[in-house]
């Protein structure tokens, strides 16, 4: 569950909370990218996986959305309980630098009341540490990612980052170089290239592999919800 606190630029999440997952022996993240304003489909996919990860990517285009989500989680317990600890999001091209956040009055474990945010901003990138691993979370339009990934490795040997997330291009796409996982979760809203919406799951150490990665389609259902099936 995440404390809705906001103590640093793309970062929604206590420092204590931070400081425990740096320490976790294992890590599972939700990717989510280029959601383009459709917060409820935001809404379903974090209550449908939140609940078994340490923390929320949004790879940009779309974080009105992930604002829309945290204000309700203010709110809303169950949306709240299904809140991974951290959310961290990397500021898309069709997005601005900071948002309002009308945070309902909230407590910690103690029923201390913590502060309410105003404005929560937005950085062009997000890092954070997870099981010993360095996150590291672009949108991908500064790193030209429509032609290839090579800024992207480069800034991931700058960063020494052992996991990349980006979007921009609404497209699925995993690979590894090196010791590195680049992953892209395609757009949940707006797919491209003939994909189907998308969302990812990745976890560390896999059963098999350094990192397993679980992409899933979004399907409509009939009564106007949604459903995800494996999609590979």
């Amino acid at each position: 569950m995440n404390t809705l606190s906001v103590d640093s630029p793309s970062l929604v999440g206590s420092r204590e909370e931070l400081a425990t997952l740096e320490k976790k022996t294992s890590g599972r993240i939700l990717v989510i990218s280029d959601s383009h304003g459709e917060g409820e489909l935001v809404e379903k996919i974090i209550m449908d996986f939140g609940m078994d990860c340490d923390a929320l990517v949004f790879c940009g285009d779309g974080t009105a959305d992930i604002v829309a989500c945290l204000e309700e989680a203010s709110r809303n317990e169950k949306l709240r309980e299904a809140l991974p600890p951290i959310v961290a999001c990397a500021r898309g091209n069709g997005d601005p630098d900071s948002f309002p956040l009308d945070l309902a009055v909230v407590e910690d474990q103690e029923g201390n009341p913590l502060p309410r945010a105003t404005r929560f901003e937005v950085a062009p990138m997000a890092s954070f540490r997870l099981a010993g691993r360095n996150v590291m979370v672009a949108h991908g339009h500064r790193h030209l990612v429509d032609i290839g990934t090579d800024l992207l490795h480069s800034a991931a040997e700058t960063m020494n980052a052992d996991l990349v997330f980006f979007g921009h291009t609404h497209r699925p796409h995993r690979e590894e170089a090196g010791a590195t996982l680049i992953l892209n979760p395609g757009s949940c809203s707006r797919p491209r290239g003939g994909n189907p919406p998308t969302v990812a799951v990745v976890s560390f150490p896999g059963s098999t592999e350094r990192y397993h990665t679980e992409f899933f389609e979004i399907k409509k259902t009939l009564f106007g919800g949604w459903d995800f099936t494996s999609f590979h």
